[in-house]
């Protein structure tokens, strides 16, 4: 104890820094990292809108084509991006939803262990110290995310990482150690895939970009390999969408257009992240070193901001949409909390207001994505005891009332879009629209349209069971069920489950507990 006591407190941190860091014990938290996000995403299963893509993924191996026979509100680099996993699972003959989540796991390790190289490569100084605080990054992007887990913007910041430090590494004003070809390359590559998801991500290598411009008073930044890889690859895919699926142009990006991107709502932005934004960026203030820029942070923290904005403009709320600012946020502090000491320690004061405004953010900012667990054993158990393995069609508003409970009872779903969401979107247009009663016509002839295609689709497929909001309906789900000709399509259906969000009906004529058409028997 003498001789620990006569240790300075620079070299504790040493020994404690040097402990940390050893390769076994940051691999061995990786796994245990890994282990129970694991366990931990048995919450959520497999989220409503991967579940749903891995169903157009199945349906295109089948045969059917993208924006003709199965519609997703998406460009195709959505689906994309989980046709690889989802194949693979078809050859291997194994449930999609494991190589789908190994796929996500896969992204953020390799996305984590490229950033890695990249800050040991430049020599940053907190270099060290990032290499023992990489399980604290990697939970981040493996335990954070919740019920964002494999979203597509949840894959593309895990492969943005390597972006991100590149960009610091470039905004160093020295002029020596500069990045090879090749990493420009490969980070270029991987940051790409955020944009290929959602284009207006570009703002948060732009805003980077153009702060390393002005502090180098050069506009040579802008012309960095990797740049001209992403513009490149993104030019590809506008002419690939351009050339092979003009129907995403001509026929879903209107409606998309029309009753979608011009609903805005503010409202659950400032409840569900107005507290977590003004926490995290204190607590960015209260650990930025004084008279001291950390690249790193630096970057992240821009990135950060413009993350925010994206947010905002996109004016929906939805957690996947905050992720990119929040993972980007907790990036600059930990980059914050990794770099040499050297300067006058903090009072106690100070210090335990940090570190108390640093875990209130992060609790704060964790509250969204714990939000919407998968649907209960109750609800499959009941469907499951009348008919195995139904055909699904959904006439509910949300993409959540039928994905992925569809897949968790083994269900062929039949309907041509994840839900009636642009009914959801007409009605709000048609509130909105007041006395107008052109326009109001114009809307209901719309949303009349869409939900006829339903009813259609019903008619035609005669599915097993049907999927519809609850017992206490929305404007649009009432639109929805006094229509015509929804009214007509459901009259051989009858409830089998109903609670406040979810009504499941399932043919009449399927003889109880054995999903078999009364006649047969």
């Amino acid at each position: 104890m003498s001789a620990l006591g006569s240790i300075g407190v620079e070299d504790r941190r040493g020994l404690l820094l040097s402990g940390l860091s050893s390769t076994p014990f940051v691999m061995a938290a990786l796994a245990a990292i890994t282990v129970f996000s694991v366990y931990y995403q048995q919450h959520w299963g497999t989220i409503s809108d991967t579940s749903w893509l891995i169903t157009v993924c199945e349906r295109m191996l089948g045969g059917e084509k993208l924006y003709v026979d199965i519609f997703d509100t998406n460009p195709p680099f959505s689906i994309w991006l989980y046709m690889p996993p989802v194949a693979l699972a078809k050859f291997l003959g194994i449930a999609p939803e494991i190589l789908v989540h190994a796929w996500t796991y896969l992204a953020a390790l390799g996305g984590l262990i490229f950033a890695g190289l990249i800050v040991r490569r430049a020599r940053f100084a907190e270099a060290p110290a990032l290499f023992a605080a990489a399980p604290v990054v990697y939970a981040m992007l493996v335990v954070f995310p919740g019920n964002a887990f494999s979203q597509r913007e949840h894959i593309g910041m895990a492969l943005f990482l390597p972006m991100l430090t590149l960009m610091a590494w470039r905004m160093r004003t020295e002029a020596e150690s500069q990045p090879d070809l090749w990493i420009g390359l490969l980070a270029g590559l991987c940051g790409s895939v955020l944009l290929l998801v959602k284009p207006h991500y570009a703002l948060m290598i732009l805003l980077p970009v153009l702060f390393t411009c002005w502090r180098k008073r050069s506009v040579s930044p802008l012309f960095a390999v990797e740049h001209w890889v992403i513009g490149l690859i993104c030019l590809a895919y506008l002419a690939a969408v351009l050339i092979n699926y003009p129907a995403f142009l001509n026929d879903v990006y209107p409606l998309l257009a029309e009753a979608y991107l011009t609903i805005n709502l503010y409202g659950p932005i400032v409840q569900l992240y107005g507290v977590a934004g003004v926490l995290l960026g204190l607590a960015l203030w209260l650990y930025w070193p004084t008279g001291g820029a950390p690249e790193l942070a630096v970057t992240a923290a821009l990135a950060s901001a413009a993350g925010v904005v994206t947010l905002v403009w996109q004016a929906k709320g939805w957690p996947y949409h905050a992720y990119p600012a929040l993972l980007c946020a907790t990036v600059a502090l930990i980059d914050l909390l990794c770099q040499p000491a050297g300067r006058a320690p903090a009072g106690i004061l100070r210090r335990s207001v940090r570190i108390i405004v640093l875990i209130a953010g992060v609790m704060v900012s964790v509250i969204p994505f714990r939000l919407a667990p998968k649907p209960s054993d109750e609800i499959v158990s009941a469907i499951r005891a009348e008919v195995a393995r139904p055909t699904v069609i959904s006439i509910g508003i949300d993409i959540a009332t039928a994905h992925p409970l569809s897949r968790m009872i083994g269900g062929d779903y039949r309907s041509h879009h994840p839900s009636l969401w642009m009914v959801r979107g007409a009605q709000r247009l048609i509130g909105a629209a007041g006395t107008d009663a052109v326009e109001v016509r114009r809307l209901e002839a719309l949303r009349d349209g869409f939900i006829a295609q339903a009813a259609g689709d019903i008619e035609r497929s005669k599915p097993d069971i049907i999927f519809d909001g609850g017992s206490k309906p929305r404007p649009a789900e009432l639109a929805i069920r006094v229509d015509p000709s929804i009214r007509c399509a459901l009259e051989g259906y009858r409830t089998l489950y109903q609670d406040d969000a979810l009504t499941v009906l399932i043919r009449s004529d399927l003889e109880l507990g054995t999903g078999a058409p009364a006649a047969d028997k």
